[in-house]
């Protein structure tokens, strides 16, 4: 069982499916990698100067780190308070840039106008839209890759955690601060995965959950990195992160050049190489002050995972 939001339920397992075609499969470790990421971003600003590290060891890594990046989503509030749409217009500035949404779109795109003189009120953002059909809008530091793209739906997941009851305000102002770094190639496939509460018939595409940031993005919640080659990447990571999820020894190699409040590193004992374990172990010895799973953050791992974490000084 796991509740991610505040809206409380009875103890069921979570299903999975490796698409909307497969069969999903209930399963007691589904849960807790979501429920970790749900309590690890309640604990981002617990240890303030410090950097919680947690480890985890896994039989396989397929979806592990996708479901700990969605139970953090999950958790994580709109980056501002959304007012009314006609009352953010009227304060809009041209050449800003904006995200919108209806019932149908996510738009985004710069702000050229407001025409109040037409019944209803139509705003100029990428395209002419009506005012008084876009539930949200909030203004956006750069503009992002797409104008216009289809609103995401919400299943069973999304009422389960409550991020129905404010869905339109987390797509306009997401809090986008969780980047995964692995094999993406293995990462996308995983996105492709299905969610649902027990055997609820509208389960959640992970995708959704995650919003991960493409070229057809008119909004996203998660950044999603190559581990290859991501050594160049590491002094223009954006500040704003707040969780980096390090899926593999690949990526792990990097834990000691990221600075952000809490890194996941995710191993996979299907492989044979100790190194970035060794590492991991090194820091916790050397600079670590160990924390307990159950205690401190409230969690316990799952049968066949193994875990631990500490913290460090940023």
């Amino acid at each position: 069982m796991v509740e991610a939001g505040a809206r409380p339920g009875p103890a069921v397992l979570l299903s999975l499916a490796e698409s909307r075609d497969a069969e999903p499969i209930r399963s007691p470790w589904i849960g807790p990698l979501l429920a970790l990421g749900t309590r690890l971003s309640r604990k981002a600003q617990t240890y303030s100067g410090r950097q919680l590290i947690v480890a985890l060891s896994v039989p396989s890594r397929e979806f592990a780190a996708v479901l700990v990046g969605t139970g953090w989503t999950v958790c994580r509030p709109p980056a501002e308070t959304i007012t009314d749409p006609l009352i953010r217009l009227r304060e809009a500035l041209p050449g800003r840039n904006y995200r919108a949404v209806n019932a149908t779109h996510v738009i985004s795109g710069r702000f050229q106008g407001l025409d109040e003189s037409h019944r209803p009120p139509r705003v100029t953002l990428a395209g002419q839209w009506a005012v008084d059909r876009m539930a949200a809008v909030a203004p956006v530091a750069e503009a992002d890759p797409a104008e216009k793209m289809p609103r995401p739906p919400l299943g069973s997941i999304g009422r389960m955690t409550g991020v129905d009851r404010d869905w339109e305000r987390r797509l306009v102002a997401p809090a986008a601060d969780v980047a995964i770094v692995g094999t993406k190639s293995w990462i996308l496939d995983d996105l492709e995965g299905v969610l649902a509460r027990g055997d609820d018939a509208d389960g959640d595409a992970i995708e959704t959950l995650l919003l991960p940031k493409t070229d057809k993005s008119a909004t996203w919640f998660t950044r999603i990195y190559s581990s290859a080659g991501f050594g160049e990447q590491l002094a223009s990571l954006p500040e704003d992160l707040n969780l980096v999820i390090l899926d593999g020894q690949a990526a792990i190699r990097y834990l000691n050049g990221i600075l952000v409040p809490v890194v996941v590193c995710i191993f996979d004992r299907s492989v044979a190489d100790e190194t970035a374990a060794e590492q991991v172990v090194q820091l916790r010895n050397s600079r670590g002050a160990p924390l307990s799973l159950a205690s401190d953050l409230g969690w316990a791992a799952p049968t066949g995972v193994e875990a631990f974490a500490f913290t460090v000084a940023l």
